[in-house]
């Protein structure tokens, strides 16, 4: 996931350009998400200082624990093409509580931030809703069963007589008329 924060308003925007206010991001429960950050200013992707530290966090209430954090972007590029990359890591025990134990709840809501420092100042995003969406394949699933396994099948011919087919267990096709 790529996020573009506008360094005059502090919010989530929808790209360098385009600057309007996201406001709601969305993620699954137990994924692992690379949240790619870039910075923006007049329509242009910009770097930070040097040096310039990051923290992602999502929390319920504002005076909560977080659900899911990472304390530490990693940095690659420079200028225009500087990306600032968190691994959100969204398969914490505080995260699993709060599906349970409903584990039929469809997703949460919370409130994520990013703050940023630069020579001692400190900076963060507005906070912003976030969605979290319970996940669907968890891997305890299993194989699927067919409903129906044929090994024949009618079929009528257009003078009205039928025919049946049969596979055996080489694929070998075999027709009869019944």
């Amino acid at each position: 996931m790529r996020v573009y924060i506008n360094l005059d308003s502090n919010e989530f925007v929808v790209s360098p350009v385009l600057t309007q206010r996201v406001s709601t991001l969305f993620f699954v429960r137990r994924d692992t998400v690379p949240v790619e950050v870039q910075f923006v200013r007049n329509g242009a992707v910009v770097e930070l200082g040097a040096g310039a530290t990051g923290a992602i966090g999502i929390k319920k209430t504002y005076t909560g624990s977080f659900l899911a954090n990472d304390a530490g972007w990693t940095k690659t590029g420079t200028g225009a093409a500087t990306i600032y990359q968190f691994d959100l890591a969204l398969n914490t025990t505080e995260l699993s509580a709060e599906f349970s134990p409903d584990a039929t709840t469809d997703s949460i809501t919370a409130k994520i931030e990013i703050s940023w420092s630069v020579s001692g100042t400190t900076s963060s995003t507005m906070p912003t809703e976030c969605v979290i969406y319970n996940d669907v394949i968890r891997g305890s699933e299993g194989a699927v069963s067919f409903a129906n396994v044929m090994n024949q099948f009618d079929l009528r011919a257009s003078d009205n007589s039928i025919w049946r087919v049969t596979i055996d267990q080489d694929g070998i096709l075999t027709t009869q008329k019944v």
